[in-house]
């Protein structure tokens, strides 16, 4: 027996010591709940459950991201739906206006409802906003750039990539141009005598010229009725050049305010084959004294205008530039437009001077025939830049990215609507209707925007909800287990205090020894 060294006593204690220190932990899981309270409790799986905390948080604030993206297609929705009822209005106002029991007046009327919705139509694309960003004016397409300038892109499929795509214009679109076969004889002090009177009809719209109407009177009055109808109407001086530019305000000639001795030039303001002119005179000595005496014949002035011609652009390789094989291209005034399979599409709106063609109007006839000039190669650059990219994941670059076109009358195409006379009514009927399905198109591609992220909520729901489920079972405490085990070790901590108490008292029996 020895004094100097308990060890019973030690051995005891140090039992004592990890029953408390096991009832210690067994406590604070119950007492916390969880059965991972720091790294030293498991160090791997303290670190794994972290990362799954960060990523449940990250799913969560993803639904309201989601939340907050579906905010913002109902919003564009809700304004493409009164758009779609004013391009409804729009149609119902162009058949009325095709019906030819209407009078100029009844027409000007419909006319001036035109340009206040398209006026609508534009104010709501402009202000139609969330969070301060527009939606709808093409803010949130893709941003596509060319090396022209002037040159718009109307659409591009999300399904073409980004990079640069060409396009050769060989020929620019032309208005429908009426030139005069000689010059104005009237003098600028003389008048219309009753000889001379009677009426200018431009594709049915009656410009009146009346006795006493002097040169000034009579050019103001075929301004104005030409402006009515959508066209212009100027004088030139000079018809001695064989060749005229396009793409300016005047179809590339250079007008004069001096009418007497002057060639009278009438045109369509748009671009292509649909824009035709028909200008019949019921006086021959009218139409004569004016510089178009074939405007009296019996089938008068008409003229038709052109549209833009272009083909897919080769590199010096012979291949396509960023267009495959299976493209085709096609062309309705200034509007180009390739298609692929997959439905994909890429439109652009090319001015009338593009390719800096000129035509040759020297034969007097109205019908502009091409003339020398330089096929253009355009580069449009398309970028994923200008999206709007909601993020709906937890992790980086997990997005969907909204592409919204502009829903302007620019790009519907109903900006110069005009149903002054039955042709152009007729005309803009079909308009409206491109309008429409155009329209439609987008509200479509924002229905399954909203569907897609529908099912993308539902999804983070169920990985929120099954990452939970994980992180519970690996933090949260068991509590039927843990209580089981906090009564072991509360009965060892008693058992080994006693024992403790006893082993503290054996050396005292060495006095029994020493009696």
């Amino acid at each position: 027996m020895r004094i100097g060294t308990n060890v019973a006593a030690i051995v005891a204690n140090n039992a004592l010591q990890k029953s408390q220190n096991n009832l210690s932990t067994s406590i604070e899981r119950l007492s916390s709940g969880y059965k991972i309270n720091g790294s030293k409790d498991d160090a791997a799986g303290c670190a794994i459950s972290e990362k799954m905390r960060a990523q449940i948080r990250g799913l969560s604030q993803a639904q309201n991201n989601t939340a907050d993206g579906v905010s913002v297609l109902n919003t564009a929705e809700g304004a493409i739906t009164e758009i779609q009822s004013m391009l409804t209005r729009l149609k119902e106002l162009s058949v009325q206006a095709a019906n030819d029991v209407n009078s100029d007046d009844e027409r000007e009327a419909i006319q001036k409802e035109i340009e206040q919705i398209n006026n609508e139509i534009d104010r709501i694309s402009d202000q139609t906003e969330f969070n301060t960003q527009s939606l709808i004016n093409g803010n949130l397409s893709r941003r596509v750039y060319s090396d022209l300038q002037g040159v718009n892109q109307l659409s591009v499929s999300d399904s073409y990539t980004a990079g640069v795509y060409g396009i050769t214009v060989t020929e620019d679109a032309r208005q429908a141009i009426a030139v005069g076969a000689g010059s104005i004889t009237m003098s600028s002090t003389a008048s219309i005598t009753e000889e001379q009177a009677g009426a200018i009809n431009i594709n049915g719209y009656k410009i009146s010229i009346s006795e006493g109407d002097t040169l000034d009177k009579v050019m103001g009055k075929i301004i104005d009725g030409v402006n009515i109808t959508g066209g212009s109407a100027f004088t030139v001086k000079d018809l001695n050049n064989d060749t005229v530019a396009n793409g300016t305000d005047y179809a590339g000639y250079v007008p004069t305010a001096d009418y007497a001795g002057s060639t009278l030039v009438i045109m369509t303001n748009q671009y292509g084959s649909d824009q035709k002119m028909n200008i019949t005179c019921d006086n021959a000595e009218l139409a004569d004294i004016l510089g178009i005496p074939q405007a009296a014949t019996q089938d008068g002035i008409y003229v038709e205008g052109s549209d833009v011609k272009a083909e897919i652009a080769t590199g010096d390789d012979g291949k396509r530039i960023g267009f495959a094989d299976s493209a085709i291209l096609s062309t309705k005034g200034t509007v180009i437009t390739v298609t692929d399979v997959n439905n994909k599409e890429f439109s652009m709106d090319v001015p009338g001077n593009a390719a800096g063609t000129v035509f040759d109007d020297s034969n007097n006839d109205g019908q502009s025939a091409a003339g020398a000039g330089t096929a253009r190669t355009i580069s449009q650059e398309v970028t994923d830049v200008g999206t709007m990219s909601i993020h709906v994941g937890a992790n980086q670059d997990q997005v969907i990215v909204i592409d919204i076109p502009a829903i302007t009358t620019y790009s519907l195409g109903t900006e110069h609507m005009n149903v002054m006379t039955q042709y152009t009514a007729s005309r803009a009927i079909s308009t409206v209707d491109e309008a429409i399905n155009k329209t439609n198109k987008i509200r479509s591609r924002i229905g399954a925007y909203e569907n897609r992220f529908d099912h993308t909520t539902n999804n983070l729901e169920v990985s929120s909800e099954n990452l939970t489920k994980s992180l519970s079972t690996m933090i949260d405490t068991d509590m039927s287990e843990e209580m089981t085990t906090y009564t072991s070790e509360t009965v060892l901590t008693q058992a080994a205090t006693s024992i403790l108490a006893q082993a503290n008292e054996r050396p005292s029996q060495v006095l029994q020894l020493l009696q």
